[in-house]
C-alpha cells in the first residue's frame, strides 16, 4: 500500500548546532511516498501518522549541502517498509550570522524641465542583514531607489524599499537572507536651474584698452542651482576675475576658476564645468615672440661669495606687441633679463630664479607684455680648480656634440654684470 506526500522530520538539529554552530537552512517541508508491505489486513489498518520519516543532521561537521538518506518506521506490527521516494532528501546547514551594510540612495528619471535633482540624503546610513553565512558574505550593500521624473518639488522622507546587492552591483535574491529594515525614509532636493554668464574685469595695461580688444569666454553661461532660490534672483553674472592687459598673452588661452567665484549657497550642476577660458585678441595690434639669451645679473653676496654661479637657461620667450612696421625694427640685442640673488643663501646646487625683462631703445608703439619669469642657475664651489673642469672636458667621449652651448659660468663679483 502506497502513502503519498509523508512528511518529513529532520531530527539532530539541536545537537549539531551544539556542537558546530551550524543550523538547518534548507530541507524543511520535504515529504516522500512511503510504500508498506504485510498482511493486507494489517497494511489498510495504517494510518499515515502512524508513519514517521526522519532524516538525522546530528552528525554534519560542515556548512554545505548534503542528500541524506531517509530512515522510515511504522507503528503497527507486521508491517515493514517496501520503498521510499525519493530514498534521499537534500539539505543545506549553515552558521547563521548578522551584519550591518551601508545604505546607498540612487535618484533615477529626470525632473521638470528647468530642474534638476540635488543629492539625496537620509537618516538610516546602515542596514541589518541576517542569514546563512555563506549568502551573507556576499551581500555589499542595500540600495534605495528614487524616481523623480517630472518633478519640481523637493520630496522630503519619502519612503523607499530598500534592495540589497552583491560585490558586483548586481541586486541580490536569496530565501533566506532578511533585512531588520525593509524600507527607508529618503529626501531629495529638486532645484531650479539658472543659466549665468561668465564675465571678466579687463585691466588696461601694456597700451592696451578694453575698448582695443575682444574677450572670448568659453563657455558664455553655466547652470547653477541653490537650495534658497532668493539667493539666484540676485545674481545676474559671475565674475571670474580681473585681466591684466598689460601681461596678457594675445591668442592664448587663460583658464580661469568658475566654482570658486561662486557665492555661498550656490552650486554648479552636474556636469558643468569648473573652469572657463578666456581668451584675449586685438585688432590693428600686432605681435612678436622673441628669443632674449642676454642676462644682466647681481649677487647680493657681492665679495663675500666663495661659489661660481653658472646660467643653465639658454633663452627665454618673450612677446612685443605693435605695429607690424614697428616691430620689424626691435633689435633683440636690446632685451636683457635682469637677475637678483643671493648666492651665500642659495648654497651649492641649482636654483629657479625670479627674472625681470628690462628693455632699451624699443620703437615708438612697441610694449612688452609683462609676465613672471623664471631662470635656471646653478652654484658651484669657486674653489674647483680650472685645470680640473679642463680634465674632466678632455676625458669626455668623443662622440660629445663640439657645437652644443655650453651653460655660461661667472664667478660673482660687486656690481653685478651682464652676459
Amino acid at each position: 500500500m502506497r502513502f503519498d506526500d509523508v512528511p518529513v522530520r529532520i531530527i539532530g538539529a539541536s545537537q549539531l548546532k551544539a556542537a558546530t554552530g551550524l543550523e538547518l537552512i534548507e530541507g524543511e517541508d520535504t515529504t516522500v511516498t512511503v510504500s508498506l508491505r504485510g498482511q493486507s489486513k494489517s497494511v489498510g489498518e495504517v494510518r499515515v501518522s502512524q508513519i514517521t520519516a526522519t532524516v538525522d543532521i546530528s552528525g554534519l561537521t560542515e556548512a554545505n549541502e548534503y542528500d541524506l538518506p531517509v530512515t522510515v518506521s511504522v507503528s503497527k506490527s507486521g508491517v515493514e517498509t517496501n520503498y521510499v521516494n525519493p530514498g534521499k532528501v537534500h539539505v543545506r546547514v549553515d552558521r547563521v550570522e548578522s551584519k550591518d551594510v551601508p545604505v546607498e540612495v540612487n535618484v533615477t528619471g529626470t525632473p521638470d524641465d528647468g530642474y534638476r535633482a540635488g543629492k539625496p540624503t537620509t537618516a538610516t546610513k546602515k542596514v541589518t542583514v541576517s542569514g546563512p553565512a555563506t549568502d551573507l558574505a556576499q551581500v555589499s550593500k542595500a540600495v534605495a531607489t528614487v524616481d523623480v521624473t517630472g518633478r519640481n518639488s523637493s520630496l522630503a522622507d519619502y519612503e523607499c524599499r530598500v534592495t540589497l546587492y552583491d560585490q558586483d552591483g548586481a541586486a541580490f535574491t536569496s530565501n533566506y537572507i532578511t533585512s531588520q529594515t525593509e524600507k527607508i525614509k529618503v529626501s531629495v532636493p529638486i532645484y531650479r536651474v539658472n543659466n549665468i554668464p561668465l564675465t571678466v574685469t579687463l585691466k588696461d595695461g601694456g597700451s592696451l584698452t578694453q575698448n582695443q580688444v575682444q574677450c572670448v569666454i568659453d563657455p558664455e553661461n553655466v547652470e547653477v542651482i541653490a537650495s534658497n532660490q532668493a539667493v539666484l534672483s540676485d545674481i545676474k553674472e559671475i565674475n571670474l576675475g580681473e585681466i591684466d592687459l598689460g601681461s596678457v598673452h594675445t591668442g592664448t588661452p587663460i583658464s580661469m576658476s568658475i566654482k570658486d567665484k561662486l557665492p555661498s549657497g550656490v552650486s554648479l550642476v552636474s556636469g558643468q564645468p569648473e573652469t572657463a577660458n578666456v581668451t584675449i585678441s586685438v585688432d590693428g595690434v600686432a605681435t612678436r615672440k622673441v628669443q632674449v639669451s642676454k642676462f644682466a645679473w647681481n649677487d647680493t653676496a657681492q665679495e663675500n661669495t666663495p661659489y661660481t654661479v653658472n646660467i643653465l637657461t639658454k633663452s627665454v620667450e618673450m612677446e612685443l606687441r605693435g605695429s607690424e612696421s614697428q616691430l620689424k625694427k626691435v633689435d633683440v640685442n636690446n632685451l636683457s633679463i635682469g637677475l637678483t640673488y643671493d648666492s651665500v643663501s642659495l648654497g651649492v646646487g641649482r636654483h629657479t630664479v625670479k627674472g625681470v625683462a628690462t628693455t632699451v631703445g624699443l620703437p615708438s608703439g612697441v610694449t612688452l607684455v609683462e609676465e613672471d619669469i623664471e631662470v635656471e642657475i646653478e652654484i658651484t664651489d669657486a674653489h674647483v680648480s680650472d685645470e680640473t673642469i679642463t680634465s674632466d672636458k678632455t676625458d669626455s667621449t668623443d662622440d660629445t656634440d663640439s657645437t652644443a652651448a655650453e651653460p655660461t659660468a661667472h664667478r660673482t663679483r660687486k656690481g653685478g654684470g651682464s652676459q
